[in-house]
C-alpha cells in the first residue's frame, strides 16, 4: 500500500503498488469502520492480497488479506518516516497499467531490511536502485561529457543534467552540480550492484553520509521534476 485517503464517512481510496499492473487506484468501502474486514489490510505500508473488480473510474476492493504489516518499522519513528519516504518515491515513479515488478520487489525487500538495518543505508540503496530502474544510472568512472579520466583532488563533480561525473575541464557547464568524494563514489557504485543482501557491513564516514544524503535525492528529484515532500520529515 503506497498511500491512503479518507473518503466520505467510512471509505478509503487507496494507491496500491502491484507487480503486474503497476499503480492501481481503488476504493475500499467501509474500511474505516472498526468492524470492517478490510480495515487492517488497507492501511499504508501493508503488504496485502486484494480481490477487486473494475469500475468506470475506480476499482473496488471486496476482500483483502494481510501478508506483512512491517510491525518493527511502525514501532520506530525514524524507520516509519523512512518507509513513508520510500513509498513516496515508489508512487512517484510507478505508472498505472504498466508492470511494476522491479519496484514492487525493491520496495518489499527494502521495507523488510528497514526493520533491522540502518535506515540511512537502506534509503540510499533504495534511491540508487530506483535511479537504475528508471534507466538513469549515471556514468561514474569517467567524465560523462568528454570521456576523460577523472582528475581527483578531494572530490569530483556529479551532475544529474549531464548524467554522471565531470572532469575539472567540464565542470561548470551543467547545473546543478554536486561534490562527491572517492568514498561516496565507491559507495554509489557498490549500491548500484546491490542485490538485496545485508547492508550492515557498510561503514560510512560522516562526510560520505552528508554527500550521499544531498546528491542522491537531488538526482531523483531532478528527473522526477518534483520535490519529495516526506524527505523533509527525515530531518526533523
Amino acid at each position: 500500500m503506497l498511500s491512503t485517503q479518507d473518503f466520505q464517512d467510512n471509505d478509503r481510496i487507496l494507491s496500491i503498488l502491484t507487480p503486474s499492473r503497476g499503480k492501481v487506484t481503488a476504493i475500499a468501502k467501509g474500511a474505516r469502520k472498526a468492524t470492517s474486514s478490510l480495515r487492517s489490510g488497507t492501511q499504508q505500508l501493508c503488504l496485502s492480497r486484494f480481490l477487486l473488480y473494475e469500475g468506470k473510474s475506480l476499482a473496488t476492493i471486496t476482500q483483502c488479506q494481510v501478508e506483512d504489516f512491517f510491525g518493527a518499522v511502525r514501532e520506530d519513528l525514524k524507520r516509519l518516516l523512512t518507509a513513508c519516504y520510500l513509498t513516496e518515491i515508489a508512487e512517484a515513479v510507478t505508472v498505472p497499467g504498466q508492470p511494476g515488478y522491479g519496484m514492487f520487489k525493491l520496495l518489499k525487500e527494502s521495507l523488510s531490511l528497514l526493520a533491522r538495518e540502518d535506515p540511512f543505508i537502506v534509503t540510499r540503496a533504495f534511491e540508487v536502485k530506483t535511479i537504475g530502474l528508471l534507466g538513469l544510472a549515471p556514468r561514474l568512472n569517467l567524465c560523462v561529457s568528454c570521456g576523460a579520466s577523472l582528475d581527483w583532488q578531494e572530490a569530483v563533480a556529479v551532475s544529474p543534467a549531464a548524467g554522471g561525473t565531470l572532469c575539472s575541464s567540464c565542470q561548470g557547464r551543467y547545473s546543478p552540480e554536486y561534490r562527491l568524494s572517492k568514498e561516496g563514489l565507491k559507495i554509489w557504485e557498490y549500491l548500484t550492484r546491490w542485490r538485496g543482501e545485508s547492508l550492515s557491513r557498510l561503514k560510512l564516514s560522516t562526510r560520505c553520509r552528508g554527500e550521499l544524503e544531498e546528491v542522491l535525492p537531488a538526482y531523483l528529484e531532478y528527473y522526477l521534476e518534483r520535490k519529495l515532500k516526506s524527505r523533509i520529515l527525515l530531518h526533523l
